[in-house]
């Protein structure tokens, strides 16, 4: 039965409020027992050191072409991981941000910089033997070390489910960073 806008208008209302009541939880739950934890200044410091190493290391001359890989990458991984996470499928213990997934933590920076400083760095070696090894010490070691950490949980999903989504995304990231499609705007 397909439902008159009103009542889809009543429903959506209705879930609205469920949301804030469960988002007024969350929040309450960060403030009283989350926040000034070991592990919050731990996903804070993960979250300003890689992009601080990356700012340090990075080459300036291929600055833009690493950042539009990078933000590829946090697209991607970002609308995964708020899928992944909507599907119960794994879940963050520990928000730096109220009211945020952890994803920030993962998605906006270990990820794409992670991703940045290989393209960079290993310019000489087959982009697949490095979405391999890439894709291999984030699913295999980062993934654990974070549940191990209690930053991360998985509830079904396993690590190395994670593996070939990796590899693909580091693929795509490579390739974007390789072509030479960027002109001055001059």
């Amino acid at each position: 039965m397909i439902m008159e806008f009103k009542e889809v208008k009543e429903h959506s209302l209705m879930l609205y409020s469920e949301l804030h009541g469960t988002n007024v939880d969350f929040y309450d739950l960060w403030y009283n027992h989350i926040l000034f934890t070991w592990r919050w200044w731990l996903s804070l410091l993960l979250i300003i050191l890689p992009w601080t190493l990356w700012f340090l290391a990075r080459k300036k001359e291929h600055t833009h072409k690493l950042i539009f890989a990078g933000f590829f990458v946090m697209l991607i991984s970002s609308y995964l991981d708020i899928l992944g996470v909507a599907m119960h499928l794994w879940f963050y213990p520990v928000n730096t941000l109220p009211l945020m997934s952890e994803f920030i933590l993962f998605d906006l920076c270990a990820l794409p910089v992670a991703t940045m400083l290989t393209i960079q760095f290993f310019t000489k070696v087959n982009p697949l033997v490095k979405s391999i090894l890439f894709s291999a010490f984030a699913s295999f070691i980062f993934q654990p070390i974070n549940v191990w950490l209690g930053l991360y949980n998985n509830m079904v999903w396993k690590h190395y489910y994670s593996f070939p989504i990796l590899m693909v995304i580091y693929l795509l990231a490579n390739r974007i960073a390789s072509r030479n499609h960027f002109a001055n705007i001059r």
